[in-house]
């Protein structure tokens, strides 16, 4: 926590015992009482871990079945019922490196087709981890991603550069990235679809119940919350309803209180609301 700011407490221990045993095992090192006086002796190794726990495995387009689903479903829901001089609010929590984001970037633009300048979107991408936000600010991947993004969509939505690829400029301008943590930082509002996809896996059903109502305030009335494969929002039944449930999209309920929301108050929170952060970090 000293070294990081970010506290692993809630996180699922299974999780954070396979990834310290990575490292002992990396560091050649047989217990933990040994591994933890290598901790406080090597700076480094506390950033190596704290890497290693931020599990960054991610892709373009999982789940492609759901990307169809969000295209053919979900997308025509929000732009029915969007105001016309509203631009549609996405927020992209655990963005790890960009993937997720660009790719619903993507297909939003697939979907709008040529009313792309008369339908709006800010997509709001955030993470804990510093360096994954920074990779994907720069939007540049790889050749593998070949494996999950089609020719067509290469061709019409990256550039080839410095051995791989680089997203578009077009797409790049519908994302904005910003370190943001979603246990300890005020939330979003006002999103037409919150996309938090494996990320509820890592963590705790005691930590579950405090994320998923922070993300039922997020949303406005009509908004969707869009869950990975093998989560769901069952310790929160009262805020979110099916929508799609074989791909995991949630409508939001009118909820019969006020939800108790957990992040910092008083002298530790902001002011300003998390949108003016992440326009100013990324100017």
């Amino acid at each position: 926590w000293r070294a990081t700011g970010v506290d692993f407490s809630l996180y699922k221990t299974n999780t954070l015992r396979l990834r310290i045993r990575r490292r002992m095992i990396l560091n050649k090192l047989d217990g933990l009482d040994e591994y933890a006086k290598y901790l406080r002796e090597h700076a480094a190794e506390v950033e190596n871990l704290y890497q290693d726990i931020l599990i960054n495995v991610t892709s373009f387009f999982r789940d492609p079945e759901a990307f169809e689903a969000l295209k053919e479903r979900i997308f025509p829901g929000i732009v029915g019922h969007r105001a016309p001089d509203e631009p549609v609010r996405i927020w992209v929590v655990g963005c790890s490196t960009g993937e997720e984001a660009y790719s619903i970037a993507i297909a939003f633009s697939e979907f709008v087709g040529e009313r792309a300048e008369h339908i709006p979107v800010q997509i709001f991408a955030t993470d804990v981890n510093e360096k994954s936000v920074e990779r994907a600010r720069a939007g540049l991947y790889s050749k593998n991603i070949a494996e999950d993004v089609s020719p067509e969509r290469l061709r019409r939505f990256f550039t080839e550069a410095e051995g791989g690829y680089r997203i578009c400029k077009p797409i790049r301008d519908m994302c904005v990235f910003a370190r943001h943590n979603i246990i300890a930082d005020p939330p979003f509002s006002r999103m037409d679809l919150i996309s938090c996809r494996n990320l509820l896996i890592y963590i705790e059903p005691v930590l579950q119940k405090q994320v998923l109502p922070l993300l039922h305030y997020a949303l406005i009335p009509s908004g969707v919350l869009w869950l990975g494969h093998s989560e769901t929002t069952g310790v929160t039944s009262d805020l979110f309803e099916p929508e799609d449930k074989k791909h995991r999209f949630y409508a939001r309920k009118l909820a019969t209180g006020r939800p108790r929301l957990h992040y910092p108050t008083g002298a530790q929170a902001r002011e300003q609301t998390p949108e003016k952060d992440i326009v100013r970090q990324s100017a």
